[in-house]
């Protein structure tokens, strides 16, 4: 039981430091005049380029689980699939982007997938974007 109660605490801590970084990635502007395709976008783009991102481009956070041997992740004392964390961190990272609000952010999720959430993916979703440092 000891063995599993540590396991647990270290799969939290390695968890919430990957949505951390996640959610901090967005690199500064560059000094020079050049143009970079990794700057954070221009806040009247966001919405445009969260939607783009979301399958298969720097939001699809599916694609970086997909790596990773465990099934579950502990995030804030919850216990998520890795479908659900991926919704968890995906909204993290939105929230730092600049999107007001978990409504906002479920409405561009469900646009982009073309599909509604369930309401599992919604609550899992409203977790990670309430979770964010950013108020």
């Amino acid at each position: 039981m000891l063995k599993l109660l540590l396991g647990l605490m270290l799969l939290a801590c390695s968890t919430a430091g990957l949505a951390q970084n996640q959610a901090a990635a967005v690199p500064a502007p560059a000094e020079t005049s050049v143009p970079t395709t990794a700057a954070a976008p221009a806040p009247a783009n966001i919405e445009a380029y969260v939607r783009e991102q979301t399958k298969g481009g720097e939001l699809d956070f599916t694609k970086m689980l997909a790596s990773k041997k465990q099934s579950m992740f502990l995030h804030d004392g919850n216990m998520y699939t890795k479908p659900e964390y991926a919704l968890v961190l995906w909204g993290l990272r939105v929230k730092a982007l600049g999107i007001e609000s978990a409504e906002r952010a479920c409405a561009l999720y469900a646009a982009a997938s073309n599909r509604p959430l369930t309401p599992a993916e919604k609550k899992a979703l409203v977790q990670g974007f309430d979770s964010g440092t950013r108020d």
